[in-house]
């Protein structure tokens, strides 16, 4: 598989590093337009080139998969450009740009007028530079040659489902806006370590160690949240009190209505 990454920023910066680091494709199989600094930095510390160009066309020619990640208001544009080059029997087209249907993508690529390309949108969380993103991926006209590799592709860098592009609201506000959801839990359990009189740096380590636990609970356990919170709350007891205080305070409704704004 040869990839092409328009837009080497965090995210695809982060698509062409992770894939070669993972082995999912060789780093000659792989260009990248437009590459920020912290790609090359990647890059380097894997000890691996790639082709590097500022021409988007240019990372079309040769490639199966070419992954569009510019920030959305800049797609029609870079759509447009490439729209004449693309082999549209062969070649298939992935935007990680939330919030762009398959009806407007098409429209950019001007599949009306030059034919139909087999398009995907994909939906990462930025945790996908360390490989551990949620990954979303819906598609429309492509084949299941290149559906297997979109998905090996992905799946090198975190867990990549299928959804289908009506899921895509729901799925983007859990894991793409809901890593900074986590985030903040994270920051406000800080503060409350402070106020508890531990010092910040270390309330974040006893966050984390916290919050790696849970997961790992639930992941081994293969139980719902519930079940474990039932595990560790007795009637009068602390955690049942601090609890209650929280959903006083309006906790998990605060957590809804943020995931509902995000759609």
């Amino acid at each position: 598989m040869k990839i092409g990454v328009i837009g080497g920023g965090n995210m695809g910066g982060a698509v062409a590093s992770g894939a070669i680091a993972a082995g999912v494709v060789a780093a000659a199989d792989v260009a990248v337009s437009h590459a920020r600094p912290l790609l090359v930095e990647n890059l380097e510390k894997i000890g691996v080139t790639v082709r590097l160009t500022r021409d988007n066309r240019e990372v079309v020619h040769g490639a199966d998969i070419v992954i569009v990640a510019v920030k959305p208001w800049l797609m029609e544009g870079v759509l447009a450009e490439i729209a004449p080059v693309l082999d549209r029997q062969r070649q298939a087209v992935a935007s990680v740009a939330a919030g762009i249907s398959f009806e407007q993508l098409a429209a950019y690529l001007e599949c009306d007028q030059r034919g139909a390309v087999g398009l995907y949108r994909i939906i990462p969380n930025t945790a996908i530079s360390l490989g551990q993103s949620m990954t979303f991926i819906a598609r429309h006209g492509t084949t299941p040659q290149q559906d297997e590799a979109v998905m090996q592709l992905f799946g090198a860098l975190g867990e990549a489902m299928e959804v289908n592009e009506a899921q895509m609201p729901a799925v983007t506000a859990l894991a793409s806006c809901g890593i900074a959801y986590a985030f903040k839990y994270v920051d406000a359990a800080m503060t409350g370590g402070e106020r508890l009189g531990l010092p910040r740096e270390e309330s974040l380590r006893i966050v984390l160690r916290t919050v790696r636990g849970a997961l790992a609970m639930l992941e081994a356990n293969g139980t719902l949240p519930q079940v474990e919170i039932d595990k560790v709350t007795t009637p009068g007891g602390i955690t049942l009190k601090g609890l209650e205080a929280m959903e006083r305070n309006g906790f998990s409704q605060a957590v809804i209505e943020g995931l509902l704004a995000s759609k």
